[in-house]
């Protein structure tokens, strides 16, 4: 009779991926996709186990197979990139509000889609080796699979603490451009020259009114009823 298969338990293996850390920066603002990333995979975990229950071998490696596990990355990449985004968007919104920038020029500073699949990318492309470890369980049965599985685990939260490096990365990237609209000041001298225009023509308008200019033909109506009433 064939020895039952028995899945290890991942939670000592999700190191960081299980523990709070700091609350700033990007661990704390990516704290809520590494709990769905931890919830996803265990549970995925815990329909691989009630299938071995079953002795079901070939539905709990089902339920583990490397495009399961490249789906729960790509999703925490992407709900990485997501609130990224929304972080510095939110920033920039911000230094544009106590700037008084305006709102077209506002969103030429934001986060496009083009950057935010870019950011994307570049958050996902660090679990090379948590991917390659993925792809071997495909090859894999029994005690070996099992021991696989446990491996990939170990290579998830190692992608992790990558994927927190080039997010801290993305932020630092983005701070020059939340500078740069900080510091945004509206040109003054359009404003001085439509000043100085309308106080030239007010001038001008009280010396012909006082009689110490000539008043020209077209004027000469306005000018006389002004004098009239006064």
């Amino acid at each position: 009779m064939r020895e039952m298969v028995a899945l290890p338990e991942f939670g000592p293996a999700l190191g960081r991926l299980v523990l709070s850390g700091e609350a700033g920066g990007a661990t704390g603002l990516l704290a809520p996709v590494r709990i769905a990333l931890v919830t996803r995979l265990l549970s995925a975990a815990g329909h691989a186990r009630t299938a071995l229950a079953a002795g079901d071998e070939s539905s709990a490696r089902a339920a583990l197979r490397p495009p399961v596990w490249a789906a729960l990355w790509d999703q925490a990449a992407e709900e990485s990139a997501a609130l990224l985004t929304a972080q510095v968007d939110g920033r920039i919104i911000a230094a544009a509000a106590s700037a008084r920038m305006p709102a077209w020029r506002v969103e030429r500073h934001r986060v496009t889609p083009e950057e935010h699949r870019a950011m994307h990318a570049r958050l996902g492309a660090v679990a090379g080796e948590f991917l390659r470890a993925a792809a071997i369980l495909d090859g894999l049965h029994g005690e070996a699979w099992a021991a696989q599985a446990l491996a990939t685990v170990r290579r998830l939260e190692s992608a992790w603490g990558q994927l927190v490096t080039v997010a801290e990365r993305e932020l630092a990237d983005w701070e020059a451009d939340v500078q740069a609209v900080a510091a945004w000041r509206r040109t003054r001298w359009p404003l001085w020259v439509f000043s100085g225009g309308v106080l030239a023509v007010a001038a001008w308008l009280g010396l012909i009114l006082g009689g110490y200019l000539p008043v020209p033909g077209p004027l000469r109506p306005l000018v006389e009823f002004w004098w009239a009433r006064w």
